[in-house]
């Protein structure tokens, strides 16, 4: 039979128990508020850059649009200038790519203070 300082330490052992079991679930509760907050980051990113894509690929199309029917109207009026401001136009569209200001992008997202507009 169990004497009482037996007894004691016992229950001192199951106590210990005890907090350690409440410390590991306060510690998984932490990870998976953690795990949540990153996910919910991740997708408002995601979101964020298919949106920026989206408008500047947009606005992309339109120059196109607007340079090759101005280009095409040129080359029918034979009128050189215009025709070399249209593929100067063309060639300075297409030196600069739309993902060149994702890394600027990154570094916002990277921010949590960073405000961001689209």
């Amino acid at each position: 039979m169990a004497t009482t300082p037996d007894a004691a330490q016992y229950l001192v052992e199951i106590v210990g128990i005890v907090k350690a079991i409440d410390a590991n679930m306060t510690e998984r509760a932490r990870i998976a508020a953690d795990r949540d907050k990153e996910i919910a980051r991740i997708n408002a990113a995601s979101q964020g850059l298919r949106d920026y894509l989206d408008r500047v690929f947009a606005e992309r199309r339109e120059l196109h649009q607007g340079f090759f029917t101005r280009l095409d109207k040129a080359i029918e009026d034979r009128d050189p200038e215009t025709i070399r401001a249209c593929v100067t136009g063309i060639v300075e569209v297409a030196k600069h790519s739309p993902l060149n200001d994702i890394v600027e992008l990154r570094s916002l997202w990277a921010d949590p203070n960073a405000v961001i507009e689209i």
